[in-house]
């Protein structure tokens, strides 16, 4: 992730732009926030809109996308390709690619390698389905979050219906992970991403390429990849059957993705379905405290509303408020008639010991709200988590300005400008 630079947009479509998350051939990624959820937003290049129906092209790859329905892919959230800078806006993932964490940790384990394996042929499985072929398929570009793999960067994808976006000659990809028939001249297919996947996996189970490094000449690679087998030493048994049926040089050979999650399953087969079991059985127990927590829940609120009910019987009538707390980057506040008030934001993977509130200015109390992560929350949906900020009112002095921060797994420090608004009825 790296500081915005000077001619760096602040401000694409709704989302306000925070970051840059990265640059290639086919455009700039930037990190964008609409206020309740964050995305990562792709600003794809001119000269690759400049050809005639190119827009109409990439806005059909983006409809046929957004059909795509995976666990395994990052999602589609918003795209304007009509305007003056064409972008595409999908899930902000937070977790570092394939190629920093095996950098910074080393490969994957079998397991680690078979679990990591079903997502991205499960990923390529479902935007095969639909007739889309990724064709820069590599670890860059496949995200670890917690709940597995997400594959990203549809910037150079081919649907079947339409031409490439690519100019005339160029190899769209990078070489050290393409196919052989992207360097003969051979026809463009989903098999392409086959063959990817298995240059990817390779990478997994042993933190090297398997026909030369990034840096290394475009004919050393192609001539490697063309001509040489990849060394599967240091590989287990089970990975090499996998990744034969996957590096088949000639295309028709390879297995589609579908076969593909197949033939891993009979090599893989009782570890994944015991990962499973145990996936299964970690939920339900899951579910099991969480309702025994309702029940104990309703119960304790039902006394407490009874004892409510009598200390307000007898009680003089309160002060009552009305508070409003707005965001930076959304447009409606979140607000309440209360003595105490509560609004969220959405991010990922928040570390709740260091969430903190400040005041903008010395005379704002910041001692007035606690904060709360609440993973999963459906006001956020399941990949993201709720945070809360809550306070009880003490007077319309409140009022002010203030900032919600705090750290998340994957390093990224997030910050929230709000104002709170506090009126006496």
């Amino acid at each position: 992730m790296e500081r915005l630079r000077p001619d760096d947009p602040e401000q694409i479509g709704p989302w306000q732009i925070v970051n840059r998350l990265g640059s290639g051939g086919m455009g700039v990624v930037y990190m964008g926030t609409n206020g309740t959820r964050a995305a990562a937003v792709k600003v794809v290049r001119d000269f690759l809109l400049e050809e005639s129906g190119s827009r109409a092209r990439l806005a059909r790859e983006v409809e046929t996308l957004q059909k795509v329905k995976s666990n395994f892919v990052a999602e589609i959230v918003g795209s304007d390709i009509s305007g003056k800078n064409a972008w595409i806006a999908t899930n902000y993932v937070d977790g570092p690619s394939l190629k920093v964490l095996v950098d910074k940790e080393g490969p994957l384990s079998e397991s680690q390698w078979f679990s990591f394996a079903h997502g991205l042929l499960t990923a390529l499985a479902a935007i095969h389905h639909v007739n889309v072929t990724h064709r820069d398929v590599k670890p860059s570009n496949i995200l670890m979050s917690k709940e597995g793999p997400k594959l990203i960067d549809f910037g150079i994808a081919l649907s079947k219906d339409s031409t490439s976006l690519t100019k005339t000659g160029m190899v769209a990809g990078t070489p050290a992970w393409l196919a052989p028939e992207q360097f003969t001249g051979g026809a463009i297919s989903s098999a392409v991403d086959i063959f990817a996947a298995g240059s990817t996996l390779f990478f997994a189970a042993t933190g090297e390429t398997p026909w030369g490094n990034d840096d290394s000449s475009v004919a050393s690679i192609m001539h490697n990849l063309l001509t040489e087998e990849p060394n599967m030493e240091g590989l287990t048994e089970k990975q090499r059957n996998v990744l034969t049926t996957l590096l088949e040089k000639d295309p028709k050979q390879r297995l589609s993705a579908a076969s593909a999650l197949k033939e891993l399953e009979k090599y893989a087969g009782q570890k994944l379905n015991a990962d499973r079991s145990a996936q299964k059985k970690q939920k339900k127990k899951k579910l099991s405290t969480q309702q025994l927590s309702a029940s104990l829940l309703v119960a304790l609120l039902s006394v407490g509303a009874l004892f409510y009910f009598i200390s307000q019987s007898s009680s003089k009538k309160t002060t009552e408020y009305s508070w409003s707390i707005l965001f930076e980057g959304e447009q409606d506040p979140q607000a309440g008639k209360s003595k105490s008030f509560m609004a969220f934001v959405c991010d990922q993977q928040v570390l709740t010991e260091s969430l903190s509130v400040t005041g903008k200015s010395s005379q704002q109390d910041p001692q007035i709200f606690t904060t709360q992560v609440v993973p999963g929350d459906p006001r956020c949906g399941a990949e993201f988590d709720a945070v809360e900020v809550r306070g009880e009112i003490k007077g319309v002095d409140s009022s002010g300005d203030y900032v919600l921060s705090g750290p998340t797994l994957s390093g990224y420090d997030f910050s929230y400008g709000f104002n709170l608004s506090i009126t006496q009825e």
